[in-house]
C-alpha cells in the first residue's frame, strides 16, 4: 500500500488516480496520521456462459434450469429429512 500526504494528493491527483488505477491502495496521511485509503473500484467479474459449454460438451443432453432446481430441491430435503423420495428423478435421466 502507497501512502501520500493530503497535501502530496492534492498537488498531484492525477499521478494518485494512477496508482489507484493499477490496482494499488493509497493510504492518505495528515500530520503522520492515516485518514483515508483511496482503493481502487470492485471490478465487475464475467463469468463464462457455463449453459452453453455444458451444450457445447454434452449436446442437448442438459437438464433444463428448472429441472436441476427441482433435483437439487430434493436433495436438499432428503438431507434434512433423511428420507427422501427414492426413484423420484429415474425419469429425469432415463
Amino acid at each position: 500500500m502507497r501512502t501520500a500526504t493530503v497535501t502530496e494528493v492534492g498537488r498531484d491527483f492525477l499521478t494518485v488516480l494512477k496508482w489507484v488505477e493499477t490496482g494499488e491502495e493509497v493510504q492518505v496521511l495528515r500530520e503522520g496520521k492515516p485518514v483515508a485509503v483511496i482503493s481502487p473500484a470492485p471490478r465487475r467479474v464475467q463469468h463464462p456462459d457455463y449453459l452453453a459449454r455444458l451444450k457445447q460438451t454434452f449436446g442437448e443432453n442438459v437438464l433444463s434450469t428448472e429441472d436441476s432446481a427441482a433435483i437439487r430441491n430434493s436433495n436438499r430435503g432428503e438431507r434434512s429429512s433423511k428420507g427422501g423420495q427414492p426413484g423420484k428423478w429415474k425419469a429425469v435421466f432415463d
